[in-house]
């Protein structure tokens, strides 16, 4: 039932009022020991015995616990302040106990699809809209799948019950969700997330299906046409039973982008041909693209299956080339990058050349003053100031961007604002992006290195894309995801300030010629944007907004992993006789084992670079038709190019499936790469569970081993240190009422063991002595810092700490004194990590938003750079031992910086928050710590190494151990500490 309001806010109880109990929530997993203090609306708000006031929804209690609160409110010498019988007599047991018998999973999948669909399905399915990249709110099973899995946090109920702007539906959106509504969501994935179907389900559509589908379309044109037709499919999609939501959404992406690479005044709706609308004809002269253009898209394609039929050899004599038709995800996902891009759309090499055939003269409109310009301090898109510069073309307008590494000297807008060429007064500018409107009223993009020359992607210190893998500012689908309403408003700064100030600038009429009123601009904008959204309403995109642009959702929905049934379909295979065929695959069985397991998935670029392959071991080519030049399959190449299992070397321009130990690398042969480590050093993956501590009451907040791993000490939330003898499975030592820290919220040791340094949720600092024996005493304490420490590390030598928090500074100082030496501030946010280098002259901190080295001896900055858009964007960082890596959680993922060159690698794809982080001693593998499960990373080489259970709730406490033998793991309050040592 419905639980109802509470009509009144009850003032606290005293002190002894009541005595603490154990709560526990309605799951029976998460326990706590608390008073309860007071019922406030449908929240009952406890005191833990730390002091620690904390609220919880009585939904979320357990039926025993709501009974207690109901028969609080009962009795009969409720003393003032106490719970009142008429509102706790409104609180029922949870609907989980109550409703449950009376829905059945059939009615509950039901009950859920219907909600999803009022509430959510305008932004995220209907009409292909894809509000971030989430398209089937109302496919269930893929929910299950994904953001509402049974057993796990689900990221459905997490948005559901957001009190902040993340919450779904978004703020004043109608109709929303109802408590009862909410209840019934959650009883769906209580009860496992029942599925139902009211459709027929789909016929499996095969390859030669597909063909003969095309065949029959080619014959019905005119023959002098035929070679200009060709076809792109999403059939492969269709058979893994892709939601027709999801379907859409590629067609909207297909349709946006096929006209964002035509130079044709008309919009160009594709045709489809079959009744599900999954293959579609194109005839390639209404997007002027030529015989040249359609070879460089057969040249990239890795994925084309060419069959021998009597329908495919028909197909291919009547449209002139081996390829008719490609795949609708894989083109969404290359051409809207380079290299396709660029050859799809014809750019030219360089700006001149693009304004040359737009007949756009730049010089001439400004010496002219008919460019109008908008310069600001700060961008969407670039790290520094930034100027914006229209002009007219013949098609709708041409927009310059200049660029800039830096705010200073020449590169400042505001004391150089006129350029470029034009002498000792002008601006320099290191770049530039080139937003141009084509024919039929869409945009093309170019970027530009300082001389104008086309580059691929922006340099990430100059500009960056928070919705790229990598962050970098990718031509085309980092543009179209940007300006997915087109051109972006801007406000001028730099001709307000001249006005201003006019006596600063002697050239203050040429300026402000050039930066012109605000309106002027304004009205340009708009028109450009109103004829962008127009043309998008003509190819039925009538949804608009950034997180939803359907292009780089689609593209970035591509690379992730495949399972089992999207791989048997992209091979024309269902998923029973795909995995017949595998067993007589002797070359790739061994590639696609992990999709025998449930569950299991590979990786997109394995998949790419088997696809030829294994197009030949399951027997749906002929090895004569693998052309190994491009990865694809085609007549070109005989057997004789194929390589044999035996054969010790590869022909030139063959591919084969590598082995375990090809796949690894260079590392164990080649020169070490920073941070690498001794070739010797074995991969964490054989750590087995060697001890348990269980009844732990509060919890651990903080875990760091002694230097030969006998010892591990546990900072907790009751004021308390623990020292724990791995061996043995015992306690030691403990430290109890540290008052001046309260939380033991970071530990560590000194390299030689012979100290314990502890920080608090006070931002005090203790120091322990500890013995080989374990015995612990206390050697100093002092302020160290006003808020939490969250994070510490000591020196190599031991003689100094480095320690940071939510103060939003790091502070280093001596260990035996607690003398301060240097102090690092300009943070946004809580630090995350900290780390002092091997020579001790270079202090390294971050919040996860920017990174920040500083000079031991100066207390002089050293550099600044920017990691995440936000600090809040992850819970979690960690430098490794040797300070040549740096990680940091974004959202759901991490990325990682190699520190010697600023090259950030390829992000690890997660799907959920990772709340701490650590590397391996050798500074090889990096360690996370998820829901109930820690994860090793092989991150050079983006690869998940393996998984341990740990638990339950989120791992919110790592450790590893400094000779890289032991990896400690803690949940939240509730959780066993659990380790894992290597396996002899």
């Amino acid at each position: 039932m419905r639980i109802l309001l509470f009509l009144l806010v009850f003032a606290f109880l005293a002190p002894s009022a009541l005595q603490a109990r154990e709560w526990t929530d309605s799951s029976g997993e998460y326990r706590i020991e608390a008073k309860l203090v007071l019922v406030h609306g449908t929240k009952v708000v406890l005191e833990r015995p730390d002091g620690k006031i904390i609220s919880i929804p009585v939904a979320k209690l357990s039926e025993k616990d709501q009974v207690y609160l109901k028969e609080m409110a009962s009795k009969p010498n409720a003393k003032p302040g106490e719970i009142h019988t008429a509102e706790m007599n409104a609180v029922e047991p949870s609907s989980a106990a109550t409703e449950a018998l009376n829905f059945s999973p059939k009615e509950l999948a039901e009950r859920t699809e219907v909600l999803l669909r009022d509430a959510c399905h305008r932004c995220h399915g209907e009409d292909g809209t894809s509000e971030g990249g989430f398209n089937f709110v109302v496919n269930l099973a893929k929910l299950a799948k994904t953001i509402a899995e049974p057993g796990t946090d689900s990221l459905l109920l997490e948005r559901i019950h957001a009190e902040d702007d993340s919450v779904m539906p978004p703020v004043n959106e109608e109709p929303r969700l109802s408590p009862r509504d909410t209840q019934v969501i959650e009883q769906w994935i209580a009860a496992g997330a029942p599925t139902f179907t009211d459709e027929p389900s789909r016929p499996f559509v095969t390859n030669e299906q597909i063909i003969e589908w095309i065949d029959g379309d080619l014959q019905q044109q005119p023959e002098r046409s035929q070679r200009f037709m060709r076809y792109f499919t999403l059939t492969h999609l269709y058979n893994a039973g892709v939601s027709e939501d999801e379907l859409q959404t590629y067609r909207n992406a297909f349709a946006k982008l096929l006209n964002s690479l035509s130079w044709n005044a008309d919009l160009i709706i594709p045709e489809a041909i079959d009744p599900a609308r999954t293959v579609f004809r194109l005839d390639i002269r209404k997007v002027h693209w030529t015989q040249t253009i359609w070879q460089s898209i057969e040249d990239a394609n890795p994925y084309f299956l060419r069959l021998s039929t009597p329908h495919a050899l028909s197909c291919s004599d009547r449209t002139q080339t081996k390829m008719p038709f490609v795949r609708v995800d894989w083109f969404v996902f290359a051409a809207s990058k380079p290299p396709l891009y660029h050859s799809v759309l014809n750019l030219p090499p360089t700006d001149a050349d693009l304004e040359h055939m737009l007949r756009v003269n730049v010089q001439a409109n400004i010496n002219q003053e008919m460019a109008i310009r908008a310069a600001f301090n700060r961008s969407g898109v670039s790290q520094n100031n930034r100027l914006i510069e229209w002009h007219k073309s013949p098609y709708g307008s041409y927009w310059k961007s200049y660029d800039f590494a830096s705010n200073t000297g020449f590169q400042n807008l505001f004391e150089y604002p006129l350029g470029p060429n034009q002498g000792r007064n002008s601006f320099r500018h290191d770049g530039g992006e080139i937003i141009f409107t084509l024919p039929n009223g869409l945009q093309g993009y170019l970027l530009t290195d300082e001389k104008g020359q086309r580059i691929d992607q922006g340099p990430t210190q100059i500009v960056s894309d928070p919705k790229q893998p990598d962050r970098t500012v990718t031509n085309g689908v980092s543009c179209m995801s940007c300006h997915y309403a087109g051109m972006i408003a801007k406000r001028d700064e730099v001709g307000p300030a001249v006005q201003a100030n006019r006596s600063a600038f002697d050239d203050a009429d040429d300026i402000l010629a050039l930066y012109r009123q605000a309106s002027e601009l304004d009205q340009i904008i708009d028109r450009d944007a109103k004829r962008f959204a127009d043309a998008l309403d003509e190819l039925g995109i009538t949804t608009i907004s950034r997180s939803g642009e359907s292009v780089s959702a689609m593209a970035a929905r591509f690379i992730q992993d495949i399972d089992l049934q999207q791989v048997a379909c992209e091979f024309g295979l269902q998923a029973d006789e795909f995995l017949n065929r595998l067993k007589n695959a002797s070359r790739v069985a061994r590639v696609f084992s992990s999709l025998q397991i449930s569950g299991g998935t590979i990786k997109r670029d394995v998949f790419k670079e088997m696809f030829s392959d294994a197009c030949v071991d399951l027997g749906l080519i002929e090895a004569h038709a693998v052309d190994r030049s491009n990865g694809t399959n085609s007549p070109s190449t005989h057997l004789s190019n194929v390589p044999s299992q035996s054969s010790p070397r590869l022909k030139s321009g063959a591919s084969r499936a590598m082995s375990p130990s090809e796949r690894r690398g260079p590392v164990a042969s080649n020169a070490r790469t920073p941070g690498s480590a001794n070739p010797s050093h074995e991969l964490p993956t054989n750590l087995v569970a060697k001890a348990r501590f269980t009844d732990l009451r509060w919890g651990i907040k903080s875990l760091a081993f002694g230097p030969n791993t006998r010892f591990l000490a546990g900072g907790r939330p009751d004021r308390t240190i623990t020292l724990f003898d791995i061996q043995h499975q015992s306690i030691v030592a403990e430290q109890t009422k540290l008052e001046i820290l309260q939380a033991v919220t970071a530990c560590t040791f000194t390299p030689d063991g012979s100290r314990l340094i502890a920080g608090g949720q006070t931002g005090h600092i203790s120091i322990f002595s500890v013995s080989a024996e374990g015995l612990m005493r206390p050697k100093g304490q002092f302020a160290g810092h006003t808020k939490e420490i969250n994070c510490i590390e000591v020196s190599r030598s031991g003689r100094w700490a480095i320690s940071g928090g939510a103060g939003k500074v790091a502070r280093c100082w001596e260990v035996e004194s607690g003398r301060e030496v240097a102090m690092i501030g300009g943070f946004q946010g809580a630090l995350k990590a900290v780390h002092i280098s091997d020579d001790e002259k270079t202090l390294l901190a971050t919040d996860g938003h920017r990174l920040i080295t500083t000079d031991v001896n100066t207390g002089q900055t050293i550099s600044e750079r920017p990691l995440n858009r936000s600090w809040s964007s992850g819970q979690s960082a960690a430098f490794s031992a040797d300070g040549a890596w740096l990680a940091v959680g974004d959202s759901y993922n991490v990325r990682v910086w190699d520190l010697k060159t600023f090259r950030e690698l390829m992000p690890l794809i997660g799907n959920e928050i990772l709340w701490s982080m650590r590397f391996t001693s050798d500074s090889r593998c990096l360690i996370t710590g998820g829901s109930a499960k820690i994860d090793v990373w092989d991150f050079q080489r983006n690869a998940r190494l393996h998984r341990f259970p740990v638990g339950r709730g989120y791992v919110q406490s790592l450790a590893v151990s400094a000779d890289g033998t032991g990896v400690a793991a803690v949940g939240s309050i509730g959780s066993d500490l659990e380790v894992f040592l290597r396996e002899e």
